[in-house]
């Protein structure tokens, strides 16, 4: 939120855009009041995998030493597809894509803690003056234009000239605009836990079976995330069993997680994440405005929702220091060129991480194969290669062609190009592209 007579912005958030949010308008002098709801860590998973955009823009915020310190490097992600026979299962393929495929200097992933992140980003925003944070605080409506929280059962108005909500899916401020939205439930749960991983676990995996999917990446402190793949309303099933059990989710595919998986005690230590897809059709209305998961949901099948409130939060902090030095601070109409450069990007992502989910949702043998061809042809064809990175890692976008399916499917021959597609820098988001006002 932003307040008084100079500047303003109210972010009401749980997560790090709002953080992120008020961070770039702090540097930019602008005053700002955030409204967090929890000032404990929450114990529930959020988004871990920070994409090279995201670690790009919060490197430009100052949190890159802090950052790398606190993270784990994710270069490769190896796929590996598995058949059965019978109770025998064996590995069939192996593939990888390389974030260091991208030339640019941000060309890698890293994994990090949600609560992690958020704790950085308070420790940088308490530094600075115009920044103002109140927690713990509920965020009830507006009055009169004016924002009514409650803190610890006190009621207090804020006035601003605009207000942010970055609180989550159940978006009060979503609510507060009159913005409805159509939510997407997909087939399907995932189980997730964090434990221990052996020393030689370095790099991210993901293992498609028949009926299942199970994604492991490395944390720091020698720790794995993992996500595995259930049918919708089996979670009480899973339950019901030993906890061994889950450990022989794992233990299938990569055996060394035997020994370190012993952490997990019972299945209170496993969480249920359930997956959704939504698209606000709107994110600004008047002196309004909605990022991260309060404007949008995408599956988490490239752990991108974070990093997609990451990256709105950039977009609309610059819009807004923009108006700040310009003298157009009350020009309220200029806040849809947020909504124009981020909603787009974000029908992309939202597009990516469908595909990337219904490559895993169909268990027919003839699909299994062609699910595998693909993921080989995307490792051994540069262009392919460089398209899948790029496209995730939100640094560009490259939209896939009918001549692309058909090179993922294999039947094309294959072309001897460098590694390295050599036209890559065209296909990268330019300033002007993240920030067209100041072009103007």
């Amino acid at each position: 939120m932003i307040k008084d007579e100079n500047d303003p912005s109210l972010c009401v958030r749980r997560r790090v855009g709002g953080l992120t949010l008020a961070l770039k308008l702090g540097l930019c002098g602008i005053s700002v009041v955030v409204i967090e709801r929890n000032k404990s860590k929450s114990p529930l998973y959020k988004g871990e995998l920070l994409q090279p955009k995201s670690i790009e823009l919060l490197s430009k915020l100052g949190l890159g030493d802090e950052l790398y310190d606190a993270s784990y490097p994710i270069e490769n992600l190896y796929s590996e597809e598995w058949k059965w026979k019978g109770n025998d299962g064996y590995l069939r393929t192996k593939s990888v894509l390389s974030y260091q495929t991208l030339d640019h200097e941000f060309n890698m992933a890293r994994m990090l803690p949600h609560e992690t992140l958020r704790e950085l980003l308070v420790k940088k925003i308490e530094q600075l003056p115009s920044v103002e944070l109140i927690r713990p605080a509920k965020f009830k409506g507006f009055e009169d234009d004016v924002a009514i929280i409650d803190q610890k059962g006190e009621k207090k108005r804020i006035q601003a000239y605009y207000y942010v909500g970055a609180e989550g899916r159940s978006s009060k401020m979503r609510k507060e605009m009159g913005i409805t939205c159509d939510e997407k439930k997909y087939d399907h749960h995932f189980l997730t836990a964090s434990f221990p991983r052996p020393k030689t676990f370095t790099d991210g995996l993901v293992v498609g079976a028949p009926h299942t999917f199970l994604g492991l990446f490395p944390l720091p402190n020698d720790y794995v995330r993992s996500v595995y793949r259930i049918p919708p309303g089996s979670y009480r099933e899973y339950k019901e069993q030993p906890i061994t059990s889950y450990y022989d989710l794992h233990t299938t595919y990569v055996p060394g997680l035997k020994d370190t998986m012993t952490t997990i005690t019972s299945w209170r230590d496993v969480q249920l994440m359930i997956p959704y897809q939504f698209q606000s059709p709107r994110y600004v209305v008047d002196n309004k405005a909605i990022l991260g998961d309060a404007a949008h949901s995408v599956h988490p099948m490239a752990g991108e929702g974070m990093n997609l409130a990451i990256q709105d939060a950039d977009v609309l902090s610059d819009l807004f220091c923009w108006m700040d030095e310009k003298g157009k601070w009350r020009d309220q109409k200029l806040l849809k060129w947020y909504e124009r450069v981020r909603k787009p990007r974000v029908d992309q992502m939202i597009a990516l991480s469908h595909r990337s989910q219904l490559a895993y949702s169909f268990h027919d043998p003839i699909f299994r194969k062609l699910r595998t061809r693909a993921l080989v042809a995307m490792e051994e064809r540069p262009l392919l290669h460089f398209k899948q990175m790029l496209n995730v890692s939100g640094l560009g976008y490259y939209k896939a062609t009918l001549f692309d399916w058909f090179n993922h499917l294999d039947v094309l021959p294959t072309n001897n190009r460098s590694t390295i597609y050599p036209k890559q820098k065209r296909h990268f988001y330019t300033e002007q592209d993240d920030y067209p006002w100041r072009f103007k």
